[in-house]
């Protein structure tokens, strides 16, 4: 009733007319929330750009990495979602697996050999993203600390004061640690698509670092470094030492 005598033809019209929109602040954007949408926006471009990198005819060994690779995006998604959660310890190992499917996709993409495909095992791949990828090792020991359990990794996941020991499950440092280690993984998943399609990854490269280079104005690293300089935590910085 009260809209039919004032005339209001819409909300937008209302806000228009009566409202002065100078009057309210737009909220600003988290750096957390910046880099997931970075993440989530990036995960959407790998879909959209690898299945154009689809090889027409591959050999059983391209056929194997391209279905790999194919697969990783949604596996950092999920990454990404349980970072934003706050957690850290069931990140870990999906980001362990991502790298260990890049590794066994960049030695299966050159193999002729069937049998050889077959039997290749990931761990024993990784040498061959450390030639493109220096910290690659790195990033493998740091994700590999804490997926197989044990009492060395109690005192991660315990706080403890003069009242008692309580369980961490999840906080806003997991959130930023894991964050943080999902720009790593995209990091070196840029790296791999350009060592494999080096003359028909440009627009993938560009999409997701906003430039050909890899240098410290890629977008990944400066997502890094501002996590880094707004936590000012000793695991982030620790974190952004792997992204060579």
């Amino acid at each position: 009733m009260v809209s039919y005598k004032l005339r209001l033809k819409s909300i937008d019209y209302t806000l228009k007319q009566y409202v002065d929109s100078s009057l309210y602040e737009s909220e600003d954007i988290s750096v957390g929330e910046a880099t997931s949408d970075y993440l989530r926006d990036s995960t959407a471009a790998l879909m959209q750009e690898l299945y154009k990198l689809h090889t027409e005819h591959p050999t059983f060994g391209v056929l194997g990495a391209e279905l790999t690779l194919y697969r990783l995006p949604h596996a950092l998604d999920s990454a990404r979602l349980l970072a934003n959660r706050g957690l850290l310890l069931e990140v870990l190992p999906i980001l362990r697996l991502c790298l260990e499917m890049m590794a066994w996709a960049s030695v299966a993409f050159r193999l002729q050999d069937e049998e050889k495909i077959v039997a290749l095992r990931a761990q024993s791949c990784m040498s061959e993203v450390k030639r493109f990828y220096q910290t690659a090792g790195n990033i493998y020991g740091y994700l590999s600390k804490f997926s197989h359990w044990g009492h060395v990794v109690h005192g991660e996941f315990l706080s403890i004061a003069d009242d008692g020991v309580a369980v961490v499950n999840a906080s806003v440092r997991y959130r930023a640690m894991s964050l943080g280690l999902c720009l790593v993984i995209l990091d070196v998943f840029v790296e791999v698509i350009r060592e494999l399609y080096p003359s028909s990854s440009e627009a993938l490269i560009a999409t997701i670092q906003g430039s050909l280079i890899r240098d410290a104005d890629r977008k990944t690293h400066q997502f890094l470094k501002k996590i880094a300089n707004i936590t000012q935590l000793n695991d982030i910085n620790e974190i952004c030492s792997l992204a060579c």
